[in-house]
């Protein structure tokens, strides 16, 4: 009788034990839960945007940017401080205009000589942005830079033992300041849908308006004075971590 006493009470208080022990883990798993959302939301300091753009040539009609847009690509890094309302960044722009290539069959000379003409873009961005933590992120960034026009070519040899040819022989680049609004829309904690319009400001700049590649592999080009658009369209995806 009393060794039936003594197995229930040293049951009944490992029971106890395991109980006591079970509430802890379950505390201490919470909390961990708990500290590695703070966590999550302490880190997500960097910020890298992949995004397409397109300038916008006519403001009051967006529907010919849908139906002809020039699509280029827009690679942007920023660096959000907790505590601070403002962040800092670069953007950094690559937009393919036209492109002309030809067949060289020059005796010895064979080959493909491809010309492209490109627009591309350096920004320094300062971002304001007051929900940081928030799904919805609304924002708004003072943008100022260079934006140029360049063409490159490359002659590609048919012969495998003789070395490729690159150059630029026209690069041209203006100095530019604007603003843009946008949002980023939080998919996950490390995800965000990123949507910006930008109005940009930009001096005097000589754009290519015909390429030209004789059958002798000879590159011609003119150019004119132009006015870079106003407006420039980015949407995409950004990694914060």
């Amino acid at each position: 009788m009393k060794k039936s006493l003594l197995l229930l009470f040293a049951l009944m208080a490992l029971t106890f034990v395991t109980q006591a022990q079970t509430s802890n883990n379950k505390s201490s798993s919470s909390k961990n839960k708990k500290e590695k959302k703070v966590k999550i939301h302490k880190d997500a300091k960097h910020i890298i945007t992949f995004s397409l753009m397109s300038d916008v040539h006519n403001e009051e009609d967006f529907e010919l940017l849908l139906e002809s847009p020039q699509l280029g690509f827009d690679l942007s890094y920023s660096k959000q401080t907790k505590g601070k309302l403002l962040s800092n960044g670069i953007s950094l722009g690559w937009q393919p205009i036209a492109t002309a290539d030809n067949e060289i069959e020059t005796p010895g000379y064979e080959g493909t000589l491809k010309a492209v003409n490109q627009m591309i873009h350096a920004h320094y961005t300062v971002t304001v942005s007051p929900f940081k933590q928030k799904r919805f992120q609304p924002y708004i960034e003072g943008i100022v830079g260079a934006k140029g026009v360049a063409l490159s070519s490359s002659y590609d040899y048919d012969d495998p033992q003789q070395t490729d040819v690159n150059d630029i022989p026209y690069f041209s680049a203006t100095l530019n300041y604007g603003y843009a609004g946008g949002f980023r829309l939080r998919a996950t904690e490390l995800i965000y849908l990123d949507v910006r319009y930008a109005r940009i400001q930009s001096g005097d700049l000589k754009r290519i308006t015909e390429i030209d590649v004789d059958a002798n592999g000879e590159l011609s080009y003119s150019t004119d004075e132009w006015k870079a658009p106003v407006g420039y369209l980015r949407a995409g995806i950004s990694l914060s971590f």
